[in-house]
């Protein structure tokens, strides 16, 4: 073959990826969400925000089907939720020891058990408002991928996005121990390791997440934390039993 000719002819051939460690894809998908946790922040208040969407789920009722939530937290204990909950789109924010909720006419008929059908929980009376924590120690993050079994599915275009889809389990000791025997986790993942779709499934039941956004911050605006426009007429502003007692009725216990 001519010089010119092989030239043409490599160039032509499929182009081949050197694909990444799968572990490595992993820890840098998981990494900067629990890094937001870490003590050592300086004087940082680091956090992430983001969109979840329902695409499909066992026995969802067709109402919730393609339901969004947004929710944004920074350390060490602000946190923001809006999405649906018992046929109202409710906004739920924690601001250190303050806790305010939209509409709030709506969650002091839940509160008051005023909700037809719904029997009202007691109150924790241990309940206390503390700082977001990580469930297991910091010096043990870098070893966190090796809880699990990761198998590569290659490259799956979403939406025009093209993802590395990698199968995730518990490995089986941990699995064990946590009663989540069966459960895998497929994940696609974006170039820049932020998560795309999420499916969790066991033998009878399963359930598809999209995250739609994911952004990070060094420290979220203070707009965050406070009512929006289409909220700031209608908020409840609940201590912090009330708040356990808030999150029991949505829980139903």
């Amino acid at each position: 073959m001519k010089p010119l000719a092989a030239i043409f002819f490599l160039a032509t051939l499929p182009f081949v990826r050197a694909e990444e460690n799968r572990y490595d894809v992993l820890s840098k998908t998981l990494n900067p969400f629990l890094s937001v946790f870490a003590k050592d922040r300086k004087s940082e208040e680091p956090g992430f925000a983001l969109n979840l969407r329902v695409e499909q789920s066992t026995d969802l009722p067709t109402e919730l089907r393609g339901s969004s939530a947004e929710i944004a937290l920074q350390a060490p204990d602000k946190l923001r939720l809006r999405g649906p909950l018992l046929g109202e789109t409710f906004t739920i924010v924690r601001d250190g020891d303050d806790v305010w909720i939209s509409p709030g006419a709506a969650a002091r008929a839940l509160l008051e058990a005023t909700v037809a059908g719904r029997e009202l929980p007691k109150a924790d009376k241990k309940f206390k408002l503390g700082d977001f924590r990580l469930p297991i120690p910091e010096k043990q993050l870098k070893l966190l991928t090796a809880l699990f079994s990761v198998k590569d599915q290659g490259f799956d275009a979403v939406d025009g996005v093209e993802c590395r889809v990698l199968d995730v389990t518990l490995m089986p000791e941990l699995a064990s121990s946590l009663d989540a025997e069966g459960w895998v986790g497929r994940l696609w993942v974006r170039p820049d390791y932020t998560p795309l779709r999420l499916t969790l499934a066991r033998k009878g039941w399963n359930i598809v997440l999209r995250f739609d956004d994911v952004r990070f911050s060094k420290s979220m605006p203070g707009s965050t934390w406070k009512p929006g426009a289409d909220e700031a007429d209608d908020v409840l502003k609940l201590s912090a039993k009330e708040y356990s007692r808030f999150l029991r009725a949505i829980g139903g216990r």
